[in-house]
């Protein structure tokens, strides 16, 4: 590093750290009675649960929301508001929704399985119900009536959007079909989250080992042999990403490799492969009774898409755009197997492609990961996000030092705006794995932000992640692809802390499915950023700030395997819609064949046979025909972060960020509130060029 880049950073962290605010911490408030039922500025206490409290609060929030249904039900129908009819709706259902999410939190990263079997429970009870008011009749009248009123069509902004959503969303669920008809429908809808939570849970609670000898160890380091050596003197490894992918990355062994990615690509398989098929045919059920002709056109109907052909068009046009540059990428990727092998090789193996795409980084661009490693380690990284997130959105984190949380390893952080100097929100870190735990990294919406008649409700989230826990002679490091992972997941939290919504129905991320992941992938171009990045990436031992040099490369390698990469998110779009878009379950071809043959045609890496990726692809139950979003919010994201690129860290595009889209919650359409942000149509140059493109 040159002595004029340090002084000029040294320079910009006084200047900076002289603007962040300081708060006192402010005490979270904690339910009084039941620990899962919390108001206004109250969070969970998730350190006094017990299975027999979960069934009470479900047993509240059930009557709470049918207590809301009866008072509907009594307004005389010349006597209809939007206070009487629609508040009252909007507010049992974001009880309910509520009550799923406090729920989720617990089944997926909970360590107490009586607890995680209580919550899937009143997850069950409550899905089931969500059903029931879906197609509860004299709910539908009572807001059918509502919308002929005066009242009704002098609506306007978040209120008049909010109307129309859940009229679209009535008769998108049924109530054209005769009564015989919707109660199939409830008994498909049922069964469909009866399924997905299953599909889900099997993930989660499969643990699967594997052991290797000393030979097959061979390339890895040091400290992660130690980690993993038995007293047999054979080495154990799970399939969690702390130990899959530093294996994938540095394994000399091709078939050690090819074992751990086989056991990893059949976790839930025995299970979930049949799950998978009979919520494939329930879903095309769904979509027929509903008059639809695939569930691919059912769920993209009422998102950005429009409808199918747009989906496939998008999935068609970039598969033909991306290949020739990772035809390119893939035969640099070759060039090293043969140099290696001593052979011409023809192909790269899913299971090689991490090692090759590793040893690329360290002898084409001087990017060695474990060396890179060393500056990023977690709890430095979070000081480093903290400080990008609370200048540009004008917050103060403070952490709770005492907090009431599933697990001792869990941090959790109050969120103050420092322009009205009122706690706004809290949210929690559970950063390391566990057995039994949610196996990836995501955001977790708890509690949405809404007015309420006692106040403001306190916005909660949790991140539930799996990045390396500390050992004794070394701190939790990441990969700069975890750094980014986690800028990624806390956009995500940030959505849900900030909205400004009045309404919870339409909080944070309660977003069309294909815009959702924008405001969190436009934060992933932050740790690409050299001026964000000098803000924390110091050596874990030394302090020193990364070198410019390294930075440098590490920037100049950004793009090196973008469009192998962006081929395989081509190819799980496709396959998640191909799978809802009348694929026959009976027909000629099985769902891992289906799997082999797209894998076969779009990515570049052959199938491997005996893989069964799609039984843990947790994605397929919870995307549903949606998983194209992904690549489909990545071009707005690419597109508004245009007008941060100039200064990443300013706090005035940052606060025109946080209130044109993220504090809009889902209360307009998301094109309008990408264009009222870019002043412009947006278009897909930025997207195109992020790619190399």
């Amino acid at each position: 590093m040159s002595p004029r880049f340090s002084k000029k950073i040294a320079l910009f962290l006084i200047q900076f750290l002289f603007l962040l605010p300081l708060f006192p911490a402010q005490n979270i408030k904690l339910p009084a009675g039941n620990p899962l039922i919390p108001s206004g500025q109250e969070a969970v206490d998730f350190s006094r649960l017990s299975p027999k409290l979960i069934q009470e609060a479900t047993e509240w929030y059930l009557a709470e929301v049918k207590t809301s249904n009866t008072l509907i039900g009594s307004v005389a129908e010349g006597n209809r508001t939007f206070q009487n009819t629609m508040s009252v709706l909007e507010q049992g259902g974001t009880l309910l929704d509520q009550a799923a999410s406090i729920y989720e939190v617990i089944s997926s990263a909970s360590p107490d399985k009586a607890l995680r079997d209580a919550a899937n429970d009143g997850t069950q009870e409550i899905s089931n119900f969500m059903t029931e008011q879906s197609l509860n009749e004299s709910l539908y009248k009572a807001v059918r009536a509502y919308a002929l009123t005066a009242d009704a069509k002098a609506l306007t902004g978040e209120r008049k959007y909010y109307l129309s959503k859940v009229l679209r969303d009535y008769e998108r669920e049924g109530f054209a079909l005769s009564p015989d008809k919707r109660d199939t429908l409830k008994v498909l809808n049922n069964k469909i989250q009866d399924l997905s939570l299953q599909f889900r849970n099997n993930i989660a609670q499969d643990n699967p080992t594997i052991r290797f000898t000393e030979a097959e160890m061979a390339g890895l380091p040091d400290e992660f042999k130690k980690e993993h050596k038995q007293t047999t003197g054979d080495y154990l490894l799970n399939v969690s990403n702390p130990t899959y992918i530093p294996f994938m990355n540095y394994s000399k062994n091709t078939e050690a490799r090819k074992r751990l990615y086989l056991l990893k690509t059949n976790v839930a398989s025995a299970q979930n492969d049949g799950i998978l098929a009979n919520l494939l045919r329930l879903r095309e059920r769904k979509a027929k009774l509903l008059g639809k002709e695939t569930y691919a056109d059912y769920a993209t109907e009422s998102i950005m898409s429009k409808n199918k052909k747009n989906v496939w068009d998008f999935e068609n046009q970039l598969k033909t755009d991306l290949r020739p540059k990772a035809l390119t990428e893939y035969k640099e990727m070759l060039n090293l197997k043969s140099k290696e092998t001593g052979k011409a090789e023809t192909a790269i193996f899913p299971y090689e492609y991490m090692y090759y795409t590793t040893r690329l980084l360290d002898e084409k661009y001087k990017v060695d990961e474990d060396k890179v490693k060393e500056y990023f380690e977690l709890q430095n990284v979070i000081k480093g996000l903290f400080t990008v997130y609370q200048r540009i959105y004008n917050l103060s984190f403070t952490e709770d030092q005492n907090p009431a949380v599933w697990n001792k390893d869990v941090q959790a952080f109050t969120v103050t705006d420092n322009a009205t100097k009122k706690m706004i929100g809290y949210f929690y870190l559970d950063l390391y794995p566990r057995d039994n735990k949610y196996k990836h990294a995501a955001c977790f919406p708890i509690t949405a932000a809404r007015n309420t008649k006692g106040g403001r409700q306190l916005a909660t989230a949790s991140l539930i992640c799996n990045f390396p826990k500390p050992s004794p002679s070394q701190p939790s490091l990441l990969t700069h692809q975890e750094v980014q992972t986690i800028f990624h997941e806390f956009g995500h939290l940030m959505h849900v802390m900030v909205s400004e919504t009045e309404l919870g129905a339409l909080s944070g991320t309660s977003v069309a499915t294909d815009f959702v992941e924008a405001p969190s992938q436009i934060m992933e171009n932050w740790v690409w950023n050299k001026q964000v990045l000098s803000l924390f990436a110091k050596h874990y031992k030394t302090g020193q700030l990364i070198p410019a040099e390294l930075l440098d490369r590490m920037i100049a390698s950004k793009r090196a395997t973008s469009g192998l990469l962006s081929l395989q998110q081509v190819f799980y779009g496709t396959l998640d819609f191909t799978l809802n878009d009348g694929f026959q379950i009976a027909g000629d071809q099985s769902i891992p064949e289906l799997v082999g043959k797209l894998q076969n045609s779009i990515t570049l890496y052959p199938f491997v046979q005996g893989s069964h990726f799609e039984a843990s692809f947790g994605h397929l139950t919870n995307y549903g025909s949606q998983y194209y979003g992904y690549l489909w919010s990545l071009v707005y994201a690419q597109d508004m972060y245009s007008v941060f690129e100039a200064d990443p860290l300013s706090p005035e595009t940052g606060n025109r960020f946080r209130r044109m889209v993220l504090a809009k919650g889902g209360s307009d359409d998301p094109l309008n509130l990408v264009r009222n942000f870019l002043g412009r149509e947006p278009n897909n140059k930025a997207f195109l060029k992020n790619l190399g493109l």
